[in-house]
């Protein structure tokens, strides 16, 4: 008796772990499966609000070549925290010579 509940409980665990990996891979699957579809929103928003906080040439780079910093006021901060092209080579530069 001792020895079938022994086997029991062994074939328990092992009913457990078999194919441990592919339940959890199933698994992963459903998660991702149910969250892709809220990309077409949280990608475009996340870029949206975060927008401000990427450096010049991610902006660039994100709207193909469209953006232009913003000159606001002839007295600009150019600081070395600003890239080379927002300094000398945008449409209007913020330190128009060299």
């Amino acid at each position: 008796k001792v020895w079938a509940m022994t086997k029991a409980v062994y074939y328990k665990l092992w009913a457990t772990t078999a194919n441990w990996t592919q339940r959890k891979n199933y698994g992963w699957y459903q998660v991702w499966a149910r969250a892709m579809p809220w990309c077409w929103v949280t990608v475009p928003g996340a870029a949206w609000f975060s927008f401000g906080w990427w450096s010049d040439e991610w902006k660039k780079t994100a709207t193909l070549g469209i953006w232009e910093p913003p000159l606001v006021h002839w007295d600009s901060n150019m600081t070395n925290f600003r890239s080379d092209f927002v300094k000398y080579h945008a449409q209007y530069p913020g330190i128009p010579y060299k």
